[in-house]
């Protein structure tokens, strides 16, 4: 499989086992156009591997995934892209391909998951962390709604209603030990561990059938009820609602400007 190793690093650590890393480090791994397509990419030729049982991501350095790349909003914005709502679909659709994959996901999170990548790594069918991950939904502070990228179906389910509008409304960050104690996560590894961890998890997995795998995955998702795709269609709609408003405007900027927004309601 040819893969842009200036974004993705693909391998397979061990038999029926693949590795994708997300390889933008010095930008915490944030999500681009070309690294969106890129992952979409790899995930479906992925799918299609019959040799493979399991499937881990993680991310190169100290982060899993910042979530988009708002530093790099211009740089984005020049990739022909017809709609902005195409553009949230491509985005959203992430976590949408990691859900529908055929084989069983572990996301190894090392480092913060926010955003569009705390979504990459609800969408996984098992997370475990490492020492130093934290999580933030992080739209709210843009001026966007929290829900977005699969997270509104997510994280109730996870770790209740209540519980996770907290998080989704007051942009607090979560260590990896609340992680673990909540649910979000399954276990916590030292840093200098996780990866092995993971391999060693998504290897024993790796050693049972494939049917038994695929049809575990397909059957225990479409039995939570409510379908996923349609709970990010409607994330979809409000945050191209709320990306289009003054706010959402001015919450970036004050971003990037490392001051606090004055929001006017429009």
């Amino acid at each position: 499989m040819d893969v842009d190793e200036s974004l993705l690093l693909v391998s397979i650590p061990t038999p029926r086992v693949a590795l994708v890393t997300l390889n933008r480090p010095v930008q915490l791994n944030a999500l681009t156009w070309p690294l969106i397509d890129e992952l979409l990419r790899v995930l479906a030729a992925l799918h299609e591997r019959r040799d493979l049982r399991t499937v881990i991501i993680t991310g190169a350095g100290r982060a899993f995934c910042a979530g988009s790349d708002v530093a790099g909003a211009r740089e984005r914005s020049a990739v022909d892209i017809p709609t902005r709502y195409e553009a949230q679909q491509r985005t959203s659709g992430l976590a949408i391909a990691i859900r529908e994959l055929r084989h069983p996901v572990i996301a190894a999170i090392n480092g913060p998951a926010v955003g569009a990548g705390l979504g990459l790594a609800l969408a996984a069918d098992i997370r475990v962390a490492g020492t130093s991950a934290s999580f933030r939904d992080g739209a709210i502070r843009m001026g966007l709604s929290a829900c977005e990228s699969g997270i509104s179906w997510h994280l109730p389910r996870l770790i209740g209603t209540s519980n996770a509008l907290e998080l989704m409304l007051t942009n607090r960050l979560v260590s990896a030990a609340e992680a673990e104690r909540r649910g979000l996560v399954s276990a916590i590894y030292p840093d200098d561990e996780l990866l092995a961890r993971s391999v060693e998890l998504a290897a024993g997995i790796a050693e049972f059938s494939p049917f038994g795998l695929t049809t575990t995955k397909e059957v225990f998702w479409a039995n939570q009820s409510d379908g996923f795709r349609e709970a990010v269609d409607r994330e979809n709609r409000s945050q191209i609602l709320a990306v289009n408003t003054t706010d959402s405007r001015e919450a970036m900027a004050a971003f990037l400007e490392h001051r606090k927004p004055e929001f006017h309601g429009r």
